[in-house]
């Protein structure tokens, strides 16, 4: 089998998304037949329910900064497959994707990878090819069971947990939070931004198991919402280029993660200071245009909701949401929310199998539109003089970021 262009190799890729099983025995025993070349990489592993791409990216910026090569593994995808592999935030091009492609294929297809297998295989000797000094390689879902959990890694960081995936990682906080867990390795340690105790109870017991020592971030001080956000982190006077208040969390466990890791890299205070200041994760709260005022954000379950309403409630009014979601989710409870805040919320549908459709997301008073691109003109006009938000799952935002914002205000953001 050999792919003749990279629409065929990403196509392929991406009708195996669900091919898999939610397991890792098969993948791993896969990668001891190739004489397991993860371990030859130094790498961080980062695991949680919201906040992942966004701390991969604070820590990859911090570590950037410091002169260090660093290869990142993201997902999903917000502008093309490739950008889920990156080295020193240059994602992979064409021709290297169809090359391991067709370096992988007859594997892939003998061995009945998924695509997210598929992407951890090509990130991994990509990452080595390209000779990096560590790689971060952010969790699919879960943790325990994720392809990714075949690493193992200097540190290991998990974000806030909150209820998502449930039918696969369990209804409560502390299942979730066993799932999560599952990324902990004997002796390396764990640096997480969670606070609530029956999570962190969860973490403490298998890191006492597995003979790794259990960090809790420290609390941010001073925060100021001001052309960006400012606050002070131990001792150190940090300026993030965002309105997300959010990310102050994710911030400061990156900054935990670089701290560590300079046990092993020399980084420094300034590099911390200086890799945070410019650096923006897209489509977490992403100002799109001033004029109209627009603003994406991949909100997808219902933390990332509550999240997203701390720094919403600030936006120029009137307030106008754009929403769309998962069929998995709970779209009820995430619309009940927007509604506390929004003068209108929109719901619409978009193109992709696991899917809300519109009679799912009409719940209470939202206005319904089946098509997406009137479902943004409408919030543009609606918001005039205020914000349009839009917001909901990432595979949505993505379409949005890459093909209907685009269209609609002729320029690519």
């Amino acid at each position: 089998m050999k792919f003749n262009d990279i629409h065929s190799f990403i196509d392929y890729t991406t009708n195996r998304m669900n091919k898999g099983r939610f397991s890792l025995d098969h993948f791993k025993a896969f990668l001891e037949s190739l004489g397991n070349p993860q371990h030859q990489l130094k790498t961080v592993h980062i695991a949680g329910t919201n906040g992942k791409g966004s701390t991969t990216n604070y820590l990859r910026a911090i570590l950037q900064a410091s002169g260090l090569k660093v290869g990142t593994f993201t997902s999903p995808h917000l502008e093309v497959h490739n950008d889920r592999i990156r080295v020193n935030d240059v994602y992979i091009s064409d021709e290297q994707l169809l090359y391991y492609g067709n370096l992988f294929a007859e594997m892939i297809e003998e061995n009945n990878l998924s695509m997210f297998e598929i992407d951890t295989l090509i990130a991994i000797h990509y990452f080595l090819d390209q000779d990096v000094d560590i790689a971060l390689f952010e969790v699919g879902l879960g943790g325990r069971l994720d392809a990714t959990n075949v690493i193992v890694p200097l540190v290991s960081l998990i974000t806030t947990i909150g209820f998502d995936h449930m039918d696969i990682l369990g209804d409560t906080l502390e299942l979730i939070s066993i799932e999560k867990a599952g990324i902990v390795k004997e002796g390396v340690p764990l640096f997480t931004s969670e606070n609530k105790l029956e999570c962190l109870d969860v973490f403490r017991r298998i890191c006492m198991e597995r003979n790794a020592k259990c960090h809790s971030i420290k609390e941010a001080q001073n925060i100021e919402l001001k052309h960006g956000i400012s606050f002070n982190y131990d001792n150190l006077s940090i300026h993030l280029n965002t309105a997300a208040l959010f990310q102050v969390k994710n911030a400061s466990l990156a900054i935990e993660g670089a701290r560590y890791l300079s046990n092993y890299f020399e980084i420094g205070d300034d590099d911390i200071i200086d890799g945070l200041k410019d650096t923006q994760w897209k489509g977490r709260f992403e100002l799109i245009s001033t004029n109209p005022h627009i603003i994406i954000d991949g909100a997808h379950n219902t933390h990332g909701i509550s999240a997203l309403i701390e720094s919403a409630q600030y936006l120029p009014k009137p307030l106008v949401i754009v929403f769309s979601a998962l069929r998995d989710k709970e779209t009820d409870a995430m619309l009940d929310d927007l509604l506390s805040i929004a003068d209108e919320v929109i719901v619409t549908e978009f193109d992709f199998y696991r899917a809300a459709s519109l009679e799912m997301l009409s719940h209470g008073n939202v206005l319904a539109i089946q098509d997406n691109r009137e479902a943004i003109l409408k919030g543009i006009e609606l918001s005039v003089k205020g914000s349009c938000l839009i917001t909901g799952s990432l595979y949505f935002i993505s379409q949005v970021r890459q093909t209907i914002l685009p269209e609609i205000l002729g320029v690519k953001p």
